[in-house]
């Protein structure tokens, strides 16, 4: 029995593209420059599609040299640009790292181990934007104020720049990671014509930061609800941003194998055979590895009415969609928002246009503020108008109601992540070599990819908790013949 332990601190470069992706594209570097004459801004009558209503002029490499006016360039109104810049301070990353190990062999060959692996991640690359706009609820619930108009329009509800900036972000190393595993393996080295190794992680994984410039950005109060959110970056940013990191599964099993199969000399059948026999029979191998893993998807952040329990059923409940026309199968993996006029629904024919086989007990976890009734609803109900939407009436300084869609920019569901199916494959190969002469080797391969043909689960729609059966997590079966000499 062997115990052991490490830990170790790391220092490493982020790739300049993460910061030169985003500044590429800053004022003045960057400008767009287009002529669109079906556009009824740049059509010579101010009328849309002027080109299924006259003979072109312009004849791409005859006389389009000079049709850009490079005096109007897009992108550079007032509020419309982003700017990214480098923050002064650039620690080095950091990535702090410990493990215990615990291993022992149990049979001749064959060796257990049992690990607990953990991480830490700091100074991590990580966006602050500032000088974001509110969105139209925030503003009229936070000022009581209409929204801005004329030419100060795309800047007048911004917090750092009111006249000619749009987005400002500050590239740091703000950001951190945390990671704290399980690893158990199982090894048997090859011996007696047969080795194999099998693992099991069990990981939880989270971060703030750390992605580039795809997500994790750190916004300014201004942004959401007046003291919804804290005024301290720091804590601001773990309440907005710290959550599980969705790229790596909580629970993982590999697994691989070879084994010699049980033919030619020295084998159980056939084992005296020779020349030309053994050659043909003899020497074949099989090998393969697999793979199970874990997913997590988002619950849905667009609907802003009633929320109740999500439950998950998984594959309990077979369904048909068929509210494009065409039936699909498919389940309803958990009670995300179906309308209720579409739930068991047909229309005037009696034919299905629905989502079909949803149970009695359904409920939606989640609904807008004013959802379908049952039976469709009805054009003298005052509200028809808003059926599935989160239409709210704020009321304004002076006294008058504003309508606009309820986003408060945090939601209840805010980095809420739930388990959805679990992916899983198998490859395998079978293989042999067989001495032509003392020089020559030849090698055949018969490889084959998904070699069960299992199409895999893809991941429910967050919205409506459909998984649909229209397309597979995995692509079909394939087979490589390979045929290899050397010498």
């Amino acid at each position: 029995m062997v115990f052991r332990g490490g830990y170790a601190i790391y220092g490493f470069p982020i790739p300049l593209r993460t910061f030169d992706a985003r500044s590429r594209s800053n004022a003045p570097m960057n400008a767009r420059f287009s002529l669109n004459i079906n556009s009824a801004a740049q059509s010579p009558d101010g009328l849309p599609n002027y080109l299924l209503r006259s003979v072109p002029t312009v004849i791409a490499g005859v006389n389009s040299k000079d049709v850009l006016d490079i005096s109007q360039p897009g992108g550079v109104a007032r509020g419309s640009f982003r700017t990214s810049y480098f923050s002064p301070d650039q620690p080095t990353t950091r990535a702090h790292e410990w493990n215990l190990t615990l291993e022992r062999e149990i049979f001749a060959n064959t060796v257990v181990r049992a690990a607990y692996i953990g991480t830490h991640g700091s100074r991590v690359e990580q966006y602050r934007t500032y000088n974001e706009q509110p969105n139209s609820y925030v503003w009229f619930t936070n000022t009581g104020l209409p929204l801005p108009s004329g030419a100060f329009s795309g800047v007048a509800r911004r917090n750092f720049d009111q006249t000619s900036y749009g987005d400002i972000e500050e590239y740091g190393r703000i950001g951190w990671s945390n990671y704290n595993g399980v690893q158990l393996e199982m090894q048997r080295r090859y011996s007696h014509g047969y080795g194999l190794q099998l693992f099991y992680v069990m990981s939880n994984a989270t971060r703030a930061g750390g992605n580039g410039w795809s997500d994790d950005f750190l916004q300014e109060p201004n942004v959401f609800l007046t003291g919804a959110v804290p005024a301290d970056p720091g804590q601001r940013n773990r309440l907005l941003n710290y959550r599980r990191d969705t790229e790596i599964p909580k629970h993982r099993v590999r697994w691989n194998w070879i084994v010699d199969l049980p033919f030619g000399r020295g084998h159980k059948y056939a084992r005296n055979a020779g020349g030309f026999l053994d050659r043909v029979i003899g020497g074949w191998q099989l090998a393969g590895f697999g793979s199970v893993r874990s997913n997590y998807w988002n619950l849905p952040t667009s609907n802003w009415g009633q929320f109740g329990k999500v439950e998950v059923y998984g594959t309990k409940y077979p369904i048909e969609d068929c509210r494009s026309g065409t039936c699909f199968q498919g389940y309803l993996y958990y009670n995300g928002y179906i309308p209720a006029n579409r739930i068991n629904s047909y229309d005037s024919r009696g034919k299905p246009n629905g989502v079909m086989g949803v149970p009695e007990s359904y409920r939606p976890s989640s609904q807008p503020i004013f959802p379908t009734p049952k039976d469709g609803g009805s054009p003298s109900d005052p509200n028809f108008a808003f059926y599935e939407t989160n239409t709210v009436f704020v009321k304004l300084k002076d006294g008058s109601l504003q309508r606009t869609s309820l986003d408060t920019a945090l939601h209840p569901w805010r980095n809420q992540f739930i388990p959805g199916p679990m992916d899983w494959g198998l490859d395998a190969s079978l293989f042999k070599n067989t001495r032509l002469t003392e020089r020559f080797v030849l090698r055949f391969n018969a490889d084959f990819f998904n070699v069960l043909n299992m199409p895999g689960l893809t991941q429910p729609d967050s919205s409506t908790g459909i998984l649909s059966l229209r397309n597979s997590s995995n692509t079909a079966r394939q087979l490589q013949l390979t045929l290899r000499l050397t010498w």
